[in-house]
């Protein structure tokens, strides 16, 4: 840059200085013709009027060879080309050059008779001459020859041309001289103010460019050389103050993008900052690197549909809700389901939560889209770490359940062993006791398979599912903690199986989670219904209590997850409705909450009804 600097400046100052040479030139070789045309002029004419007068002198004594000598000896003077004698109408009588003598020459000259007229004009055989041209008047000397002054007014012309070879001789010398003064002055004056230009403004100048490319390559620490007192002195101590602040403000917006980053990386669910104008992605967390399978280098600068779908091109909008699209012209949040692709091709579904947000990046206004990527397949490892936590809750209640029919069965088997003992054991009575034994056995294996379908792991594919014995097996499993807290179970619609395309296990722990959720609901005790029934193409589970409800402002917050608001005070694990709201949408279902504080809260949970061929 320094460089292209210089040889601009050269290429500029010179042609300016050459022209300036040149004018300066030109004008002194004006001016020094000038003044030595002027002064041969001068000369010629003090010769003129001399030669005048001989030739006056001569003609008042009517010396005719005289005055032919005169004229041919200054005719060979050094300088002299010509002299000539004209008679007023312009015939030559006296010449220099004989062969002249006779021929007739212009005499309309601009000087008036007794004065000198001397201009360079161009002859043919001479080349260029100064002619001093002398009009002799007719004075009372000459009336004797040539008449009185009224009528012959001139008595002739003398003409006296001088060759002007000399003059430019002269003249070209003088210009040299004069130019090679000038151009010395001027390379000394060039040279003295380009080690000025150069020391003073070039120098300077190179270092602020070479310290700036120094910044724009990320050293901010690099600072300009230069202490001068002069302008370009201040503008470095100001472009270092400047770098300075420039510096402090990068490692603030680097820190700040650490901060963020790092606070991005700590949330579960995957995020990404996309820009909806040409759909790049600017930002991605951790989580977002672990579902995709993509290192973020290559996340970030790549279209949003690249790393999540596979694509080159955007979505088809007919196939997929695209957030970028769909919230073109609008702001309200939304919330869909993908299918995202992994970067070694496999496929998992996801829930996708956007919303538009505007940004202020250099002076303008930019809009971007901030989506929130939930991967299902946690929720489902969530949902089976849930039903294991949900076991240790269960385990008083099944202990209660299995205990009142092993102590029958104990009872049974030491009055069999006490009769056989005795030898007193009657056919009838050891069958009582064995069909004792036997219905207390299946009532333990009833309550173990009712923990075994609610903590078995979910099925790939849905299937059909009795709806009214999962809400009967669920208030079952549950009903020792409604005793311990004086709640009472009701069943309704319980007694007909009602099928609904579903998980079996799914469903229960979702049943699961709002029976226990209506329990923390009344901590001073209360009822629970449990009531299943079909309307039109619908099959609707509700889970009703009469407990403190659900206040108005939270009802947006309960399947958020991990929140967690119960009114017994206790903590929770902010996942039981996340899982119930994951296993009704997998079932294609929908959730409807009917709350009123203080009165209580009904959970309705509808299905698509399953028909069955009978």
């Amino acid at each position: 840059m320094i460089k292209s600097i210089r040889k601009e400046l050269l290429l500029r100052l010179l042609p300016i200085a050459v022209i300036a040479s040149a004018l300066l030139v030109s004008l002194l070789l004006f001016a020094f013709e000038r003044e030595l045309r002027r002064e041969r002029s001068l000369v010629a004419e003090q010769v003129v009027l001399l030669l005048h007068g001989a030739l006056e002198n001569a003609m008042l004594k009517r010396d005719v060879p005289g005055l032919s000598a005169i004229v041919d000896s200054l005719g060979r003077q050094n300088g002299v080309v010509r002299v000539l004698i004209l008679e007023p109408g312009g015939e030559v009588r006296f010449a220099s050059d004989p062969a002249l003598l006779g021929q007739r020459l212009d005499t309309a000259h601009g000087a008036p008779p007794g004065q000198v007229e001397a201009v360079f004009m161009a002859d043919e055989h001479a080349g260029e001459i100064l002619r001093s041209v002398n009009v002799v008047a007719n004075r009372e000397p000459c009336q004797q020859c040539h008449g009185t002054t009224s009528a012959n007014p001139v008595n002739g012309v003398l003409i006296v041309d001088y060759s002007a070879q000399e003059i430019r001789q002269r003249a070209t010398l003088g210009a040299a001289a004069v130019a090679a003064s000038g151009a010395v002055v001027l390379l000394l004056t060039f040279g003295v103010l380009w080690f000025l230009l150069d020391r003073r403004m070039l120098l300077p100048i190179a270092r602020i460019t070479s310290t700036a490319s120094a910044w724009g390559l990320g050293r901010l620490d690099q600072r300009i050389q230069w202490k001068g007192e002069d302008e370009l002195g201040q503008l470095a101590t100001q472009f270092n103050h400047m770098a300075g602040q420039i510096e402090n403000l990068v490692h603030d917006r680097e820190a700040h993008n650490r901060f963020l980053q790092q606070l991005l990386d700590g949330l579960p669910d995957g995020v990404r900052l996309i820009r909806q104008s040409d759909y790049s992605t600017v930002l991605a967390n951790k989580a977002f690197e672990q579902q995709t399978g993509h290192d973020r280098a290559a996340i970030l600068g790549h279209p949003c549909h690249w790393a999540s779908h596979g694509r080159e091109h955007p979505c088809i909008g007919t196939m997929v809700v695209c957030p970028i699209e769909a919230l073109r012209d609008g702001n309200a949040p939304i919330r869909t389901l993908h299918r995202h692709v992994h970067a070694d091709g496999q496929e998992y579904q996801v829930e996708v939560n956007a919303i538009a947000v505007e940004l202020q990046l250099c002076g303008h206004s930019e809009r971007f889209i901030v989506e929130s990527i939930r991967d299902l397949r946690q929720v489902a490892q969530i949902s089976q770490e849930q039903r294991l936590s949900e076991l240790g809750l269960l385990a008083a209640g099944v202990a209660h359940e299995i205990h009142n029919p092993l102590a029958s069965i104990r009872m049974g088997v030491q009055g069999l062993l006490r009769d056989v003992r005795a030898l007193s054991a009657q056919p009838s009575d050891i069958e009582d006791y064995l069909e004792l034994i036997d219905g207390q056995i299946d009532a333990c294996v009833d309550v173990t398979q009712r923990l075994l379908l609610l903590v078995k792991r979910p099925e790939e594919q849905l299937s059909l599912v009795d709806a009214a014995r999962a809400l009967s097996d669920t208030l079952q499993l549950l009903s020792y903690d409604a005793t311990l807290h004086g709640i009472a179970h009701e069943c309704r619609g319980c007694d007909m199986p009602v099928t609904v395309f579903a998980d079996d296990s799914d469903l229960r722990m979702a049943l699961l989670n709002l029976v226990q959720n209506a329990h923390h609901a009344m901590p001073e005790g209360g009822k629970v219904t449990g009531r299943i029934a079909v309307v039109g193409d619908e099959t609707v589970v509700e889970i009703i209590d009469d407990g403190v409800g659900i206040p108005e402002a939270l009802r947006e917050r309960i399947f958020d997850p991990f929140f967690s608001h119960r009114a017994n005070n206790r903590n929770g694990t902010g996942l039981g409705l996340t899982i119930v709201r994951s296993v009704v949408e997998r079932a294609q279902g929908r959730i409807e909450i009917d709350s009123e504080p203080g009165r209580g809260t009904c959970f309705r949970l509808i299905f698509p009804r399953a028909i069955t061929l009978q």
